[in-house]
């Protein structure tokens, strides 16, 4: 944990698993030059597939590598339903620092009950191991919009710390709900990027009230590495974070 996390217990994770999701869009048609801004801007840890861990993460100690172990693509019906693409042990011998699943809730009897049972089982494993998970988790349905939406995101990371995750990171819930979410659960809670709309400002700004209500960091992709300067992006999401000098993205 000690990888992932900095002496303030805050992280600025950035997330890459997006070019299984939609290929090479958005900043991402060389994996090889966007890690090597993240790293270069001081990202305490990055998300990728077993792929570009193996072929494109530069050889370094600054950031902690998480493999990321769900999986789908744009191209099937229900694409934010994930399924596991890789094994545990394969990251493993990749020299991962931690692993990562997917749990998208919501969805239907059999997808939550099968994506429950798959963080149970990569639990076990990183328990057997000594290894950090990291959860991501997702609300669809009838949970995705509406008045329901900030108590089912809150729902959704209790669920999966209850399971075992040591990180969770949760869709921002709405303004109202950051410091329950927060409150709620007893890891490390970290929120994710969401789209790009709105301005650069607008989102550091964000990032600023969610740390200040307690959010141990941010786990970042598309604002990121769609950015025009991913290096300096991730710079001033890490000032901001670790509370370090400002620096201009």
């Amino acid at each position: 944990m000690r990888r992932l996390l900095g002496a303030d217990g805050r992280t600025l994770l950035v997330a890459v698993d997006h070019a299984l999701t939609t290929g090479g869009l958005g900043g991402l048609a060389r994996m090889s030059d966007v890690l090597g801004a993240v790293v270069a801007g001081g990202a305490d840890g990055v998300v990728v597939h077993r792929g570009s861990a193996a072929n494109s993460m530069p050889v370094q100690r600054d950031t902690a590598m998480i493999v990321h172990l769900s999986g789908n693509t744009r191209l099937s019906p229900g694409g934010e339903f994930k399924t596991r693409v890789c094994d545990p042990e394969s990251a493993l011998a990749l020299g991962a620092d931690a692993l990562s699943v997917h749990v998208t809730l919501g969805g239907g009897h059999q997808e939550d009950r099968a994506a429950l049972a798959d963080l149970g089982q990569v639990a076990n494993f990183c328990d057997r191991n000594g290894l950090p998970l990291l959860v991501m988790t997702y609300v669809s349905g009838e949970f995705a919009t509406g008045q329901q939406r900030g108590e089912a995101v809150i729902h959704a990371g209790r669920a999966v710390a209850e399971l075992g995750a040591d990180i969770v990171k949760a869709a921002h819930p709405g303004a109202e709900h950051v410091a329950e979410l927060v409150e709620s659960i007893d890891v490390p809670v970290v929120l994710a990027g969401g789209d790009t709309d709105g301005s650069w400002d607008a989102f550091v700004t964000t990032a600023k009230d969610v740390i200040g209500q307690g959010a141990a960091g941010l786990c970042v992709g598309r604002r990121v590495f769609g950015s025009p300067d991913t290096a300096a992006a991730v710079a001033q999401l890490r000032s901001v974070i670790h509370g370090e000098a400002s620096l201009a993205a």
